[in-house]
């Protein structure tokens, strides 16, 4: 039996932004995963059984998401990573940490990494960026912010990541409505604003059949010092639900310090 000794940590502030998962006598390393857009910290349920018990993870719950639904959501990711900059922060010393971030959670630890390196505070040993375009590399044909609710339902439709449930159910997404457009509509306000580059090891996922291209996938290495590495999913933007044992073994072997998924930016267009 590969039984795990769980144990409490009353030493740390609870805080409503954090989802902490059981949490094992030998763990390390803190893994901090930043849900998609619409998505709560429910994305990773589950992610602690995949990974070895030196790893704790610790999912982030927005306002607006989950258990916090009646709040109001962040409208931008200034505004999101303020909130998140003071609920990390007793977290950040006592052992060394990653993040990691699909779609929309890639820009805010993306954009939360640069943060703390401005300010000296402790950085990730590893930022892992999924299924994400530079956000300076966008372009927004149609903002989501334009669309009437009825359109933006149609365009949540065509995405496929949001359940037919939700989309069907009139009151309930009424109700997921403003937390839904707050999402959406963060990387069209977003701006880079930093005066140097992230110097953090920097590991980008990405689905071989995702609608992201190559050039916005390898415009991440404009604002990062380090040279990028990659892994490719065969899957598409949410192979972290259909792909999901692959790309926990794939962080895990991150944050444990294996390097044998990594592939360098020259070896990119050769697996596409």
């Amino acid at each position: 039996m590969n039984a795990r000794l769980i144990i409490a940590d009353h030493r740390k502030p609870s805080s409503p932004w954090l989802v902490r998962q059981a949490r094992t006598a030998m763990a390390e390393h803190r893994l901090f995963c930043f849900p998609y857009a619409g998505g709560s910290a429910q994305v990773f349920h589950g992610w602690s059984d995949l990974l070895p018990p030196s790893v704790e993870v610790v999912a982030i719950q927005a306002p607006g998401k989950g258990t916090r639904l009646l709040e109001a959501p962040c409208t931008s990711v200034d505004a999101l990573c303020d909130g998140l900059m003071q609920a990390i922060s007793p977290l950040l010393r006592d052992k060394p940490f990653s993040f990691f971030g699909h779609s929309n959670g890639a820009l805010v630890a993306f954009e939360l990494s640069c943060r703390l390196q401005a300010r000296g505070l402790p950085q990730p040993q590893q930022l892992l960026l999924s299924a994400s375009p530079a956000p300076w590399s966008r372009e927004f044909e149609r903002p989501f912010s334009s669309m009437t609710d009825l359109e933006f339902k149609d365009a949540l439709k065509d995405l496929n990541g949001t359940p037919p449930a939700i989309l069907d159910d009139k009151d309930l997404f009424e109700l997921l409505l403003p937390g839904l457009r707050a999402d959406f509509c963060m990387p069209e306000s977003y701006r880079y604003g930093w005066p140097q580059k992230l110097m953090i090891p920097t590991h980008v996922f990405y689905g071989e059949y995702d609608e992201i291209t190559e050039s916005q996938i390898l415009s991440w290495q404009d604002q990062v010092s380090e040279p990028l590495t990659f892994h490719k999913v065969a899957g598409g933007h949410f192979f972290i639900h259909s792909h999901v044992e692959e790309l926990v073994a794939a962080i895990s072997s991150r944050v444990t310090s294996a390097r044998d998924l990594d592939v360098r930016p020259e070896m990119l267009r050769a697996q596409r």
